[in-house]
């Protein structure tokens, strides 16, 4: 609720114009994000295309992510330019539809917090006794808000803004002829799998993950693991990946089970227009003319640790901190992995869902 009240702030102060109605459609979107507006996903995108034809340069510069909290933004189009296609914002709105349940109760609860922000005002106590009424259906801007604004956005994931230098990059090499081929490398709790899984929900690309070449026992010897990236199979994955990630043909390659260590072969694996490999260990030197796009993800030391405790206990997060966490840092120090990838964004605070 803290956030909420700050947000509230934020925006009475930047759209003085605002009204009670603004007040509450904002609260709306803060609780159940844009599931209300999604049915078809290729009608979404028509009244989007026809939306954006239709925009008006403004004199005020609007940033293109706005937080409204609980995890959501508002995409500003007009702030857009040529960032991002249009049928990737879609994509955006759809997926967050998708993924954002809000319930009555907690959006009362939030009225009730406007209610106490605003204690005394009988014009905004009608209203929302109407609106309950009413059900609470989706609400649009105020006809003074939409005169002084000209609002034009969509309520996004706030993760698509975190992580957008990725989708700006990966949308300016998508524009080539060739198949495009990244990694995301990083530290321990990062967000990595979060990043490729939303690539994936995008863009329907495979995703080939560096948690499938541990070491075999008999590999892991003084001298490997003193190696620094030396704690990953490299040259499996040269052998039975990085060959086929351009070829355009379906392939395999064999997943170490950590259990037993046998092997299982992975699903196929579809080149297309886009492939990710993510995992520490992703940008290794052997792999260096490999990839056209290094995203670098890190963290700071306590997030990281509260989010490996959360994911994998607290027994698991001591072998992380006495055994893995030491030779990942072993690697980006040496090999400057950091330094190298060309986009690498801190996730410290990011929201994942």
């Amino acid at each position: 609720m803290d956030e909420l009240v700050r947000i509230l702030q934020v925006h009475q102060q930047r759209y003085p114009e605002l009204t009670m109605v603004d007040f509450v459609k904002l609260i709306y979107q803060n609780e159940f994000g844009p599931g209300h507006l999604i049915s078809d996903e290729q009608a979404s995108l028509a009244r989007l295309e026809e939306e954006y034809s239709r925009l008006k340069p403004r004199s005020v510069q609007e940033e293109l992510f706005e937080p409204i909290g609980n995890g959501l933004v508002r995409l500003h189009l007009r702030a857009l330019e040529d960032a991002l296609p249009l049928n990737t914002v879609n994509r955006f709105f759809v997926l967050t539809a998708r993924k954002v349940r809000g319930t009555r109760d907690r959006f009362e609860d939030k009225l009730r917090l406007l209610r106490e922000s605003v204690q005394g005002d009988e014009s905004l106590d009608l209203f929302l006794e109407e609106y309950k009424r009413a059900g609470y259906p989706p609400l649009s801007h105020s006809a003074q808000f939409r005169a002084a604004y000209a609002p034009a956005y969509r309520v996004v994931l706030s993760v698509f803004a975190l992580f957008f230098p990725v989708f700006r990059e990966i949308e300016r090499l998508l524009r080539g002829e060739q198949p495009v081929v990244v990694a995301i490398d990083g530290r321990s709790g990062s967000g990595k799998s979060t990043l490729a899984e939303l690539l994936q929900e995008v863009y329907g690309c495979s995703v080939i993950s560096m948690d499938h070449f541990f070491l075999r026992p008999e590999q892991r010897t003084g001298a490997r693991l003193r190696e620094p990236g030396g704690n990953v199979d490299y040259e499996r994955f040269l052998e039975e990946v990085a060959v086929h990630l351009r070829s355009g043909q379906p392939f395999r390659y064999r997943i170490l089970n950590c259990r037993d260590w046998s092997f299982q072969p992975s699903p196929v694996v579809q080149p297309g227009s886009l492939t990710i490999v993510e995992g520490c260990y992703s940008h290794h030197p052997a792999f260096a003319q490999l990839f056209d796009l290094k995203v670098f993800l890190t963290v700071s030391p306590e997030a990281q640790r509260e989010r490996i405790l959360q994911r994998s206990g607290q027994a698991m997060l001591q072998r992380f901190v006495q055994e893995w966490i030491p030779l990942e840092e072993l690697y980006f120090s040496s090999l400057h992995i950091e330094k190298q990838s060309q986009v690498r964004i801190c996730t410290s605070s990011g929201e994942f869902a």
